[in-house]
C-alpha cells in the first residue's frame, strides 16, 4: 500500500544525505522552516495515500514538540512524559494549542526528518497517529545534541 510513497521516500533520504555540509551537526537550524515543510509535505503524501485529509503546520505543536525533545535529552530517553510528568496535552496546552492532541511520536538518533518518519511509518502505532483521520494540525520538534544526536518529537492534533 505504501511501495510508491515509500520509494519517493526513499529517493528524498538520499537527497537529504546529500546535503549534510560535514560540519558534525546534522541540521542547521537556518533550515527549520524547511524541514518542517519537507516533512509535512512527506506526511500529507503519506495521508493522501491512506484517503484521509491533509494536516497544516501548528506552530504551537511545532514548540510543544521542540519543548519535549530538548527535554527528553535532558532526561536521556525517549518517552511521552516530561521531566515534570506533563502529558503531550498538557505540554500542548502550555504552549498555546486549545484542540485536542491526538497522538505523539518520538524517536532518538534518527539523522533526518524523512528517515524517522519513515520508521513512524513502518510501525502500526506510530503509523496510526500520522494518518489519524481526525488530525488537522500538525507539529515536528527536535533537539540536537552537541555530538549530533538527535531527538524527534511529532505531534498530531485536531
Amino acid at each position: 500500500m505504501f511501495r510508491p510513497f515509500l520509494a519517493a521516500l526513499a529517493v528524498l533520504l538520499a537527497l537529504a544525505a546529500c546535503e549534510s555540509g560535514g560540519t558534525g551537526h546534522k541540521i542547521n537550524p537556518a533550515d527549520a522552516d524547511a524541514i518542517r515543510l519537507r516533512n509535512l509535505d512527506a506526511v500529507n503524501a503519506a495521508r493522501a495515500q491512506a484517503g484521509v485529509g491533509p494536516v497544516q503546520i501548528s506552530a504551537q505543536l511545532n514548540a510543544a514538540a521542540d519543548t519535549h525533545a530538548r527535554d527528553m535529552s535532558v532526561q536521556g530517553r525517549a518517552w511521552h512524559f516530561g521531566s515534570d510528568l506533563t502529558s503531550p496535552r498538557e505540554r500542548a496546552f502550555r504552549a498555546g494549542y486549545r484542540g485536542e492532541v491526538l497522538g505523539e511520536n518520538i524517536s532518538e538518533g534518527a539523522d533526518s526528518d524523512l528517515t524517522v518518519l519513515k520508521s513512524w511509518l513502518d510501525f502500526a502505532d506510530t503509523r496510526n497517529v500520522l494518518l489519524d483521520p481526525a488530525a488537522r494540525g500538525l507539529g515536528l520538534g527536535w533537539y540536537e545534541e552537541p555530538t549530533g544526536k538527535i531527538w524527534w518529537v511529532q505531534l498530531l492534533g485536531e
